[in-house]
């Protein structure tokens, strides 16, 4: 029997079984939906095909809520994302909500679309090789895997290299020990791709966060929000933590953020002195605070 064959039996079988599901995606206002969301390269049938290959190998799907499942798989299909193909882009259960997880080669999809980025790369860094960071070289780095590397040869971590069609170099690095910290505070840390593929999810946490400074399509800014919800802290710190940011080098220095808005006790609350009374004393201090030793 062939591929497409038994996904036929199985999508009869789910029918007869009154899934909601099941019913959903093969009934014709479905495809419609999808028709208009999805890209020219992929087609409803394809998707529906992939949808109930994923029912049908993750039986923890058919245990969520009906809605979160159809959600999720109109959400890949309006990112133009294969679920479960390639890394591109995964459907997750969590107890009875289906959650859409973008993964590494589908961020990579979405992040060429803005016509941008001329080359760009995530790589795992072992303790064997050669890595060097120069903030002041173009590009900022230099690394050399050791093609004789043995099984057991530790992770120190990944890195992101971006060129833009400007010229500009983005760079981002992340020790392991910064990506086991997202990896636990994520409600998908225990299973799913973290589970099975860590240096894909490695890859994909530090082109996340190089990803935020790059130029972005509407399908690019979609999925990082739809990412951060995803794999959203299972607590929230009291402090917000300002990231550092990436190196760019060859083209305008990167500004941080502002850090977060703390409003202090009227009886702590210290005046700022300006000695010249015109505000040009906390003008300048501010603008010193976002100088860069690579500026």
């Amino acid at each position: 029997m062939g591929h497409h064959q038994r996904e036929t039996r199985m999508s009869t079988q789910l029918a007869r079984q009154d899934h909601p599901v099941a019913e959903w995606l093969l009934s014709a206002s479905t495809k419609e939906q999808m028709r208009a969301a999805l890209p020219a390269h992929l087609t409803p049938d394809r998707m529906v095909r992939l949808a109930l290959t994923a029912f049908r190998t993750n039986p923890g799907l058919s245990k969520c809520s009906p809605p979160s499942v159809m959600a999720a798989i109109m959400m890949a299909s309006q990112l133009g994302l294969e679920p479960h193909v390639l890394g591109s882009c995964y459907l997750v259960p969590h107890g009875t909500e289906c959650t859409l997880i973008v993964g590494y080669q589908g961020l990579l999809q979405l992040i060429r679309r803005s016509g941008e980025i001329a080359a760009i790369s995530a790589r795992v860094v072992y303790d064997s090789d050669l890595f060097e960071v120069t903030l002041e070289s173009t590009p900022p780095f230099r690394h050399h895997p050791n093609l004789r590397r043995k099984g057991a040869d530790p992770i120190l971590g990944v890195y992101c290299h971006a060129v833009l069609t400007s010229g500009e170099h983005v760079f981002e690095w992340m020790a392991k020990e910064d990506v086991d910290l997202i990896r636990n505070r994520a409600r998908a840390g225990k299973s799913g791709p973290w589970a099975t593929d860590w240096a894909e999810m490695a890859r994909k946490t530090v082109l996340r966060r190089a990803a935020k400074y790059l130029p972005r399509s509407v399908s690019m800014a979609d999925a990082l929000e739809l990412t951060d919800k995803a794999e959203a802290p299972l607590y929230q710190p009291e402090r917000v933590k300002v990231e550092a940011m990436p190196v760019a080098v060859g083209g305008a220095r990167m500004v941080p953020p502002p850090p977060p808005a703390v409003v202090p006790n009227e009886d702590e609350a210290t005046p700022v002195v300006d000695a010249r009374g015109d505000g040009m004393d906390a003008a300048l201090e501010d603008e010193s605070a976002g100088e860069f030793p690579w500026g």
